[in-house]
């Protein structure tokens, strides 16, 4: 382990918050299935747009719920940094790493006032390492800004003004297509799922409106568009960041 040299700081990181977001997303998730079982289960009920928006509901509702908790089961109850004379320290549940400010060979931060400081999503900060690893942090961890501030006080050249995307390159223009396809798909579905009944002749002149898609099928097609729409929102969350890297540069 370095000899990092006299300890400056130690900072926590609020995993029990994490917990509650967790659990919050898990609530969403959970309420936006049951309502789409329902739906599902009675096609009378059924309309597009509701079960575009409970497809909504269950994708991020549960996506959120697994990165919060990952992280913090990840991180454990007494996570936290340490700032020292030379170097930084992550303390974690399994163990503590320490490096020097020499080894840091980038520091990518992102601020964003006023979105969800609650949740710690206003700011982020990832430094990267001459080992090959890799910390993170946000708004969770106590006095973020702290950190970050002298992570660059000591490397203000490992500040990163370039691509933050491996593969930017290739990605910037497959995206765009993965994007208009997962959006033509949940389209096409929703198009369909509104206009879910036919009208058939029982008898002689006597017509009726029957369901065009079964219970499978309806089900079917749920589980196609919520696949789409995690589609959707990865590509545009990978895209948004790599343009807003690209436009650094420039």
């Amino acid at each position: 382990m370095n000899d990092l040299g006299a300890f400056a700081s130690r900072h926590p990181v609020r995993n029990q918050r994490r917990w509650g977001i967790a659990t919050q997303g898990a609530m969403v998730g959970l309420v936006s299935t049951a309502l789409l079982v329902v739906l599902v289960l009675h096609p009378v009920w059924s309309g597009g747009r509701l079960v575009g928006l409970l497809l909504v509901g269950v994708t991020v509702g549960f996506l959120v719920a697994a990165v919060q908790a990952t992280e913090a089961v990840r991180g454990g109850p007494s996570e936290s940094f340490e700032i020292h004379e030379h170097g930084i320290a992550h303390a974690t549940k399994s163990g503590r790493r320490a490096w020097s400010w020499e080894q840091i060979t980038r520091i990518h931060r992102l601020s964003h006032p006023g979105r969800f400081p609650r949740n710690g999503w206003d700011f982020r900060c990832t430094v990267r390492f001459d080992d090959g690893s890799t910390i993170q942090f946000n708004g969770l961890t106590v006095d973020a800004h702290v950190v970050a501030a002298a992570l660059l006080d000591h490397r203000p050249d490992a500040l990163d003004t370039g691509e933050v995307i491996r593969g930017w390159r290739f990605w910037r223009w497959v995206l765009p297509f993965v994007t208009a396809g997962c959006v033509w798909i949940v389209v096409a579905i929703f198009r369909m799922l509104n206009d879910d009944v036919v009208v058939v002749e029982v008898s002689p002149g006597f017509h009726r409106e029957v369901p065009r898609f079964d219970d499978s099928e309806i089900a079917l097609f749920a589980i196609a568009a919520l696949v789409c729409i995690v589609g959707l929102a990865l590509s545009l969350s990978y895209l948004a960041v790599g343009l807003r890297a690209q436009l650094r540069r420039r």
